[in-house]
This record gives structure tokens, sequence and C-alpha cells, in this order.
């Protein structure tokens, strides 16, 4: 249906209308938007990044303070490492201000024993803590730690622990002071985890090595952060600014990284870009709803005016419709705009110059070589030229005769007919054979164009010419191309073909085939006595006595010089190695007399089987070849048979 509403040029015309006063609007709200996209980015950016640098700040500023903090008591505990365990619990009872500073503090031994705790309803004191990483780390750098996250022994509850050593008073260490920050509860994630980006932005704090700390927005702890986020990934390497990027969900959102300077930690500010752009939508659509109202008013004006405009050029189709079916016989005329009295003059001029060109081409046509005719969607015939009646079988009188009941076209092995070409598409040079009703029968290459397709006037071109001679020619150098020229017999490129179909059958016959390798022995004084046309007589004999020796199902073939192969399909080895003992004999009693002289060669032959082992047929004439060169060094004029590859 909008297909043909577009087919009028009035409705085209008013579209165009409509499209330029979208595109024109469009273009002036786009540079709106794009300035104050521009500026609300700009300020959404810095308010992201303000609050992502605040949230770092306090972070390291709190965990700067517990560290000090922690670091000052334990240097206060320098004592003897006795009294540092006899008094643990005393000791830590009295730390009023790291009871506040941390979720909860330990005194832990030289060797990992929690020695005293605070809340001591953590039920920790007693266990050793040496695997954890922060006591590694403390024990043996001596320095104050902030650990990675972990899962603590309370409750399996998410925390990090600052841990600062212990020493006597010789500096040897005793053990170490530790503050545990859940990450769950307390104070010290709160911001983290209830500040707000605008209503739906939020916060999140992760570890340089992919563990998120906290977030925001699902209060997740302990989890892979998404590592397939290449802005992710950045910040994990110490990337440190403000991104365009994608959250879980795909949206787009603006994030600021910072890094904290006291931990290899770092916090995230996110706020989706919907709300972060939330003005300009209301804008947009603001101004979608104006635009669409003055569409709706300026489009029945348009229409109106469009067909006053247009009025004669439909006249103008129904005179050169009349024209065309001969309704007509004069000029067209009409009325209407200078570009409409144009088109007008334009086709009585082209009607006249098409009235003369056709008669030319019917001259052309008439005298090619190639078949010409043009048929109707019901096969009649509504133009032949001369060279398509031979085809046809008749001089004359094909107009309105039926093509298809004519002749019959084979292609590719199959019959077309009238349906058949009628449903395909235009075709070119497809090779086919044409019979028609004198029984003749053609070799073509046809073409086939469709004019009007699908349309109630519809015709089918054929332009048929005649292949005979080209695929001769193609016959031949096929021929040539597998062929000995002298002996007429297979060569080597012919031979290895049919060799290759042998091994795709072995195994499959109750007997299996043989190859026999022939090399003529003596022959190169045959050639220097009596010359080379005396040789090549001699080949030919031979290959005419090979040929007579073997079955007709056998291939013979000239590998080269005074080379031959035969290829004994299901023939089995006994059987080949008599048939190559006759040959032998066979080939020792010619002899050719030239200027008194008497001239013969033997033969040295080699026979191998070929199994279903064989990988190729280099493998079977190396082997066949070996029992030649066998027969040779044991003197000519023998019979050698190579053992075939070993079967399963």
């Amino acid at each position: 249906m909008l297909k043909h509403w577009f087919g009028s040029l009035v409705n085209r015309a008013v579209a165009l209308v409509v499209v330029a006063m979208v595109l024109a609007a469009l273009v002036v709200a786009t540079a709106g938007v794009l300035l104050s996209r521009s500026e609300l980015e700009q300020q959404a950016r810095n308010k992201v990044e303000t609050i992502a640098d605040l949230i770092a700040t306090e972070l390291d500023d709190k965990l700067a303070r517990r560290l000090e903090a922690l670091n000052h008591v334990a240097v206060d505990f320098t004592m003897s490492e006795d009294a540092y365990r006899s008094r643990a619990r005393v000791l830590l009872r009295q730390q009023r201000a790291l009871q506040y500073l941390f979720d909860g503090i330990y005194l832990i031994g030289a060797d990992g024993e929690v020695l005293a705790e605070h809340p001591e309803d953590y039920q920790q004191r007693g266990l050793n803590v040496s695997d954890r990483e922060y006591f590694q780390v403390a024990s043996s750098q001596l320095t104050p730690v902030i650990s990675n996250p972990y899962i603590s022994n309370y409750k399996d509850k998410p925390a990090v622990m600052v841990a600062a050593p212990v020493f006597d008073h010789s500096g040897r260490f005793i053990g170490m002071l530790g503050g545990a920050i859940l990450l769950e509860q307390g104070r010290f994630m709160e911001k983290v985890t209830e500040l707000r980006i605008g209503r739906t932005g939020y916060l999140f704090l992760a570890t340089r090595d992919g563990t998120l700390i906290a977030h925001g927005e699902d209060r997740r702890v302990m989890v892979p952060v998404a590592r397939d986020n290449p802005a992710i990934r950045n910040a994990m390497a110490g990337f440190q600014g403000t991104v365009h990027s994608r959250d879980f969900d795909g949206s787009d959102t603006i994030v600021s990284f910072r890094q904290l300077a006291q931990v290899p930690w770092f916090v995230a500010g996110v706020w989706p870009a919907r709300e972060a752009y939330a003005p300009i939508t209301r804008l947009a659509d603001a101004f979608v709803w104006i635009l669409a109202a003055v569409i709706v008013l300026v489009v029945p004006v348009a229409l109106w005016v469009f067909r006053r405009l247009m009025a004669p050029l439909k006249t103008l189709g129904q005179q050169i419709s009349d024209r065309y079916l001969g309704r007509r016989t004069q000029p067209v005329e009409v009325t209407g705009g200078h570009e409409i009295r144009q088109v007008a003059m334009i086709f009585n001029t082209v009607s006249d110059t098409l009235k003369q060109e056709q008669q030319r081409a019917e001259t052309i046509l008439g005298v090619m070589q190639e078949g010409v005719l043009m048929v109707d969607t019901s096969g009649r015939i509504r133009y032949a030229n001369g060279a398509a009646h031979e085809f046809l079988g008749t001089d004359d009188g094909v107009e309105s005769a039926n093509f298809f009941d004519r002749v019959q076209i084979e292609i590719d092995g199959e019959i077309w007919g009238h349906n058949r070409f009628l449903a395909s598409e235009d075709l070119d040079n497809r090779y086919g054979t044409l019979r028609n009703q004198q029984r003749e029968e053609f070799d073509i290459d046809l073409t086939l164009l469709h004019i009007r397709q699908g349309m109630e006037n519809e015709r089918m071109v054929f332009v048929l010419r005649d292949d005979s001679e080209r695929r001769r020619q193609q016959q031949r150098l096929s021929w040539e191309a597998t062929h000995d020229s002298l002996t007429h017999l297979l060569n080597r490129r012919g031979f290895r073909d049919a060799m290759d179909k042998l091994l795709a059958e072995a195994g499959t016959h109750e007997a299996p085939s043989v190859l026999m390798l022939i090399d003529l022995d003596h022959f190169k004084p045959v050639n220097d006595g009596g010359g080379h046309l005396l040789g090549d007589d001699l080949l030919r004999r031979l290959a005419a006595l090979f040929r007579e020796a073997v079955r007709q199902s056998d291939i013979v073939a000239r590998l080269g010089g005074d080379e031959f192969g035969i290829l004994l399909p299901a023939c089995g080895l006994e059987r080949a190695r008599q048939l190559a003992e006759a040959i032998r004999q066979s080939v020792e009693a010619v002899r050719l007399e030239h200027e008194g002289r008497h001239y013969g060669v033997t033969t040295s032959i080699g026979l191998t089987a070929i199994s279903p082992n064989d990988s190729d047929a280099r493998e079977v004439i190396a082997r066949a070849d070996e029992a030649c060169y066998l027969a040779k060094s044991q003197g000519r004029n023998r019979v050698v048979v190579s053992a075939a590859a070993d079967t399963d």
C-alpha cells in the first residue's frame, strides 16, 4: 500500500515538502541540542568528578587517620614479649579511640595467635591468623599495612585489616595490633553506599586487582568487577579521569574514576546519561509534538496544490497510452507547465525515431547468424529472424506458432519447458541441446532475456547460437591433453587420473587391481642404429601389442620415452603375473628390419597390487618402479612382483 501511495508524483512531492520541513527542523533542533548537551555534559562531568574526588579524598583521610592512630598505639606497646602476651586484654580495653575508629581491634602474637580482641563477642581469641596476607606482610616488612579485602573469621563477613607491628625494647617483632573494618556495615563505607548522584547515580569502590569493596547500587561486596568493561579495566591499570561508559544493563553512563593514595583502590562515580541529559530529552519531546502539529496542517494544503499542478500530466499519460495502443495516430498535445509540454514534445520525437530504429533493428536481426526469437507468456512466437528458422526446422510461417511445441531444449541433462523458462531469471551463455520437429539436433549456446517480467505484456527473447564447432574443438583439446600423440595411448596425466580413480575404489572388489610398469630394454640402440623414425615405429607397434594383450577395461598408457604403464582393474596379482609374462614374450618376439639389420627390444616389468592402505598414486608407482629396477638389475627381460602395502 505504501509503495502504491508513493507511485504518485503528487504524493512524492508532498512527501518531499514534509521531509524538507523535518530536515530543516532537525538541523535547527540538532544544533540546539548539541550546544545544550555539551553544556549539560560538562556540568554532569563536573558534578561526578567532584563527588568521586570528595569520596576518594575522604576515604584516603579516613585510612590515613586510622593507620596513623593504630601505628601510634603500637609504638606505645613497646615492652617485653611476656608482658605483651600477659597484658594483651588489659591493653586492648584501654584503647577507646581505636574502638571508635574500627569495627574490631586485635592484639596478635608473633606466631599469629589472636591474644585479645574487642568486642570480645567476636570470639576470635585463640585463632591463628599467620596465613593471612596482612599478617605475613606486616611481620615480614615490619611496617604498618592496609590489607586487601578478605573474608574474616567473624561470621564470614568481608573486611579490611589495618595492621601495625609491635616491637620489644630491643626492636624485635613480638606481635601486631590490627584494626578490622567491616565492609557491609559501620561508618567507614557509609557515604560510598548511601550517597546518590542525582536520583539514580551511585558510587562504588574497588581494588585494582578487580575486587568490589562497596557498591551503592546493589550493595555487592567481595565480588569481581566487570572486567569486560574497558573503562573499569583502565581504572584497574591506574587510570584517573571521567569517561563515557556502559552500565551492567547496557545503558550509557558518565563515570569518573579517582585513585586512592593510601591503598591500591579506586572510587568510581556513575551517573546514567538518561538522567544527566533529561532536560534535553524533555525539550526534544516537546519539539516532536510541535513538528507533528505543523505537518498535520501543511500536508492537506500541499496535496491540493500539487494535484492542481500535476493534472495536465495525467492527460499527457492518457494520450501517450492511446498512441502506444494505436488508438491515437496524431502526436500528443497537452497544456500545462513548460516542463510537461517539453515532455510531450520529446515523446513525439522519440516515437518517430523509434519507428525508424525498429525498422533498422529488424534488418540487422534478419542477417544475424544467431537465431533470435521473441515469444509471449503463452509460448506464441511473436518474432523470429532468418537464422531462427533453421533451428526451428522450417523456412517461414512460424509467427503465432508455439515455440515450445516445435522444439525441445535440454540444459544440464534436464528438459526445460515453457513454465521453467517463464519462471527463471535471465540466462546468459547456458549450453544445451535443441531438437526440433524434423528430428534435427543442435548443440546450442542459449541466452534468455525477460522483457517487462511480471507484467501483462511480458515477452521472452531467446538468442540461439550453434555451439557444435566449439564443443568439437573442446573435445579435441581434452583428448590431446590426456593422450600421447605418437602412440595414441593415455599420457602420464590421463594415467594418473585413472589411477586416482582405482585408488578410491581399492578394497571394493574381490580381487585387487594391479599396476604394471614396463620399461623397454636396449631401446637406445634401436634409435641410434635405425634412427628415430624406426624407434617411433617400434613404439607404435608395441603400443598396439599392449592394447591387444589386455582386456577392454584395462588402461594402457605411455608414461614417457620407452616407459609404459598398464592398469588392470580387479585383475588379481597372479593373473597379472601371467599377463605380464605373456607380454614379455610377445615383445621379445618383435623384430624390425632396417637396411639389412634386425632390431628388437626386451622388457623389464614391475608389478604391484593396489591396496586400500596406499595413501596416493606416487606410493604405488614407487613400488612398481622399484620392481622394474630390480628386474633390470637381475639381467633384464623378466617380470618382478613388489608386495603391496600391508593390510589390516
